[in-house]
């Protein structure tokens, strides 16, 4: 019986001496500066939200994007103070954020991805307009240089590896779709910048682009933004992408680009719509025709993606023009993050 009550004393003295230590973790755990929940962990905690601000199609695909610029990210120098200290004053970083970086991130996209108004933003993060503005410019021009570095453009063979049954049955040797696109743009009160940015085709002042999309549907070039006034055998002689081509391969594109000149310097052909020479078309035309639009939908299904970061969905502010073609290339490399499309459809 005296041992029975030595060992209950024994274990009745450690136990409280255990609740003793859990109070002291207590107590120090309390008075611990832990650094509080970022908005990225508020708004982007579930796929859904993920895609609604960011355009990433999961939280896995936006992880593995994150963990490949994060440690670069890590020595942003924000664009005013770039702009300041010149080219040498890059090398060191700016003082320690005030925001977490992945904040910052989620800051720019909810301009670029969701468009929201600078106003809205600086409400909802508790900052200057200014503060929203420096923020936006910096990782524009950030993702620019980390994005704008990626090999996009692919392989003959690669292209071919990869391409959907139906390419491979009427059209192989296609090695890239082209197509043009327009952006609004605000308008300018220089009468001489509105002549020049005035399209035509859109009886507006715009920006325009080439974007160049292989048969699987995979962003592999992407033009910088020009006037809108711009032909586009013109935007195609000077956009970059001859050069990339190789003799036997195949161009697809709409009527308009009317390259064939261009294609045949470097040996390379076009494959356009026929163009309609007498009253109707014969059989084999009709049927050459419906095939090439049913293949070039996949350019306008891309357009479409880069054309859901809503930033597009109203005309570019002049105040962002600096930036413009930074933000533009990133919107084209990010939709390559979206995944495959479905080719049954």
């Amino acid at each position: 019986m005296l041992r029975l009550f030595f060992n209950f004393f024994i274990f009745t003295g450690a136990l409280d001496e255990a609740l003793d230590y859990i109070h002291d973790l207590e107590a120090r755990l309390q008075k611990t500066d832990l650094p509080p929940p970022t908005l990225f962990s508020r708004y982007c905690s579930s796929d859904d939200q993920i895609r609604f601000y960011t355009k990433f199609p999961s939280e896995r695909v936006f992880t593995i994007f994150w963990e490949s610029i994060a440690p670069s990210a890590l020595r942003l120098v924000y664009w005013t103070k770039a702009k300041r200290a010149g080219e040498e004053g890059c090398q060191d970083p700016s003082p320690p954020r005030s925001m977490p970086l992945i904040d910052e991130f989620l800051m720019y996209s909810m301009r670029v991805a969701v468009g929201m108004k600078e106003q809205l933003i600086a409400d909802m993060f508790d900052v200057s307009i200014a503060r929203v503005s420096r923020v936006t410019i910096t990782w524009a021009n950030y993702l620019f240089l980390m994005l704008g570095s990626l090999p996009i453009w692919i392989s003959r063979e690669k292209v071919k590896s990869t391409m959907p049954p139906k390419f491979q049955r009427y059209y192989p040797n296609v090695r890239v779709i082209l197509d043009c696109t327009e952006i609004a743009l605000e308008t300018a009160s220089s009468l001489t910048l509105q002549s020049e940015t005035f399209s035509n085709y859109k009886n507006r002042t715009t920006l325009k682009g080439l974007i160049g999309v292989a048969p699987n549907g995979l962003v592999t070039f992407v033009s910088p933004l020009y006037t809108g006034c711009i032909s586009d055998k013109e935007i195609t002689r000077i956009s970059g992408v001859l050069p990339l081509l190789e003799p036997g391969d195949e161009i697809m594109a709409d009527k308009g680009f009317l390259i064939q000149d261009l294609l045949a310097d470097v040996g390379a052909k076009l494959i356009i719509p026929p163009f309609k020479r007498s009253a109707q078309f014969s059989k084999e035309e009709t049927e050459q025709t419906q095939a090439i639009a049913r293949l070039r939908i996949i350019v306008e299904r891309v357009i479409g993606r880069v054309k859901s970061f809503h930033i597009w969905d109203s005309p570019v502010p002049l105040t962002l023009i600096g930036s413009v073609n930074q933000i533009w290339l990133n919107c084209c490399v990010l939709a390559n993050y979206q995944g495959p499309f479905c080719f049954e459809e």
